[in-house]
């Protein structure tokens, strides 16, 4: 075989100068790639496997060792000219970017056809250039799957046709080697199978070279000629596919038992005649309306309920009406407010339904944690904003400074959104960040540790933890770090949706034991959005199925996940 790509002694250290501290990322890696082979790169959570691809990609220098990629080679005092050369010569396939052109999606393989000939990316002005480079982005269309679509516009694509264009526009570069850094992670099964498909026959038929990047065991057995396996920057093993797969899942801890929901007719949240309409929309452009007719759904207290469904079909909008962020147009969203009252949570300024808001907690898709922030002013911080009896002093000083209850129930909803879905709210509303800091101050710091250490117990993370930054955290660590953030305000809700899409299988496995012990210990009512299905099954009591802003579906997780999966398969 011809050897297209040679790795040795790489190295990369970061100095994280804010705490002190330093993280190694690559140490000593060395292997070799043959012209048209897919070598696959397996490893935990933060592993180094996507630091590699960037410096592969010239897009990061390394401390030591060399790079040599079909006659580029590069060492870690290289110009940066030399960097440049591996941009040419490598394409990267990311999963989590979709921002591209508002055109149709052959004027989008086209504008990267353009940029590879001038440099930029615009369309030909004369027609014979448009047709000619027409005919080639067709080529790449069909070996994609995705010919049949080339007039639709981009953006009313579904996220797996939409990763089928970021491919598509990869290979218009031509390039010697492609980079594909997880793959189908965050895409629905069905979507991700597809784009699996895709891969499989562009490398059969153009013979590309390619390095993946995966956590998950079955994207490596779908392409993957041969497995590396990188732990803490080091590749332990490599070899044989399966051999690998089997050593690197043996790390996985036996699954928890799930605890039976304890009364199923005491019913936490209820929704009743629920409807709601909304349209997406890009730059301005309607893309797809959805409506919600009339939803009714009863959730027992103490239930772990599953949200499955295919990509932008209202399972992420139903989590958003559940937290009070979105309003329905119609019906009512109600949470048990002891022992026989319930509280509408959409009815703003309501202060039962401010009530309502303490008791739950909901970690979104693209939650954070500020790197080098301490662990213990994360808790202080949140208990400030979430604890019934802070909330109680909140709203007295709000009507002190004349701060109506719509406003301040407005704040409340803030406090729940994605940081900068917050920070926009914000601006709207005439407001600053600090607004939050005269009415909500930090938790004494002598009790923050006493309402905090349950939960650390119960997430299974050391109370040294306590003492740290977050940035010390490990990817797994952070997510049930984040839920004991939320936990340690004693909501009787938690609403997950999708907040561990990018963790491997051991982390994963790690976080559902932790969320079961949770919710055997406190009676949690918790509601979990994801499209790892193999979590829906494992995690919760039951599932319901979401499908065009329609339940479609509701029972036993193995039931309703293969369900789903059936919707995918073509009629016999």
């Amino acid at each position: 075989m011809v050897e297209i790509l040679k790795v040795e002694g790489l190295c990369k250290t970061y100095q994280l100068e804010e705490i002190g501290k330093e993280v190694v990322a690559l140490d000593d890696v060395s292997f070799k790639l043959d012209k048209g082979e897919v070598l696959g790169i397996i490893g935990k959570s933060g592993a180094g496997k996507t630091t590699l691809l960037r410096m592969l990609r010239g897009y990061e220098r390394f401390d030591a060792g060399r790079i040599e990629l079909d006659g580029v080679s590069v060492e870690h005092d290289s110009p940066y000219s030399e960097f440049k050369k591996l941009q040419k010569k490598t394409a990267f396939h990311l999963q989590r970017s979709f921002a591209l052109w508002n055109q149709s999606v052959v004027n989008n393989i086209i504008l990267k056809l353009r940029a590879a000939q001038t440099g930029l990316e615009e369309l030909p002005q004369y027609e014979d250039e448009y047709e000619e480079l027409k005919e080639q982005a067709l080529e790449i269309l069909d070996l994609v799957g995705l010919r049949e679509k080339y007039k639709y516009f981009y953006p009313i694509l579904s996220g797996g046709e939409k990763q089928k264009v970021l491919l598509a526009r990869q290979l218009a570069k031509s390039p010697s080697l492609l980079l594909l850094d997880e793959p189908s992670t965050m895409s629905d099964p069905i979507a991700r199978e597809e784009l699996l498909e895709s891969v499989k026959r562009v490398n059969e038929k153009t013979g590309i070279s390619i390095l993946l990047v995966s956590h998950m065991p079955e994207v490596h057995r779908a392409l993957s000629d041969r497995l590396i396996w990188i732990e803490k920057g080091r590749i332990v093993d490599e070899g044989d596919v399966e051999a690998i797969i089997g050593k690197f899942m043996s790390q996985l801890e036996p699954m928890e038992p799930l605890q039976p929901v304890k009364d199923p007719r005491d019913t936490m949240i209820e929704l009743n005649g629920v409807w709601k309409k909304y349209v997406l929309y890009t730059s301005n452009t309607l893309i797809k309306t959805i409506e919600m007719p009339g939803l009714n759904l009863k959730i027992p207290r103490g239930e772990i309920l599953g949200i499955i469904g295919p990509s932008a079909m209202g399972k992420t909008v139903l989590i958003r009406m559940l937290a009070g962020i979105e309003q329905p147009d119609k019906g009512q969203v109600l949470y048990r407010i002891g022992t026989v009252d319930f509280a509408n949570i959409a009815a703003l300024g309501s202060k039962r339904a401010m009530e309502a808001r303490t008791k739950l907690g909901i970690l979104h898709q693209e939650f954070t944690l500020p790197p080098y922030q301490l662990v213990q002013d994360a808790f202080a911080q949140k208990l400030g904003i979430k604890k019934l009896e802070m909330v109680r002093q909140a709203m007295k000083r709000a009507e002190e400074q004349g701060i109506s209850n719509v406003t301040f129930d407005a704040l409340l909803r803030i406090a729940d959104m994605p940081e900068l879905e917050a920070k926009q709210k914000l601006e709207d509303l005439g407001l600053s960040m600090e607004v939050f800091e005269s009415l909500f101050p930090k938790f004494p710091p002598a009790e923050t540790f006493e309402a905090a250490k349950p939960y650390l117990k119960a997430l299974n993370l050391p109370e040294e933890i306590f003492e740290r930054h977050n940035a010390e955290a490990s990817a797994g660590e952070r997510v049930r770090l984040a839920i004991a953030i939320l936990m340690s305000a004693q909501p009787e809700v938690l609403l997950l949706d999708e907040p561990f899409g990018d963790l491997d299988p051991i982390s994963m496995r790690k976080i559902a034991n932790s969320i079961k012990k949770l919710n055997y210990e406190f009676n949690t009512t918790i509601l979990v959005v994801s499209h790892q299905l193999e979590v829906i099954r494992e995690l919760t009591h039951e599932a319901i199925m979401i499908d065009e802003g329609e339940i479609v579906m509701r029972g036993d997780p193995d039931e309703v996940c293969d369900a789903f999966i059936a919707m995918g398969k073509p009629e016999e």
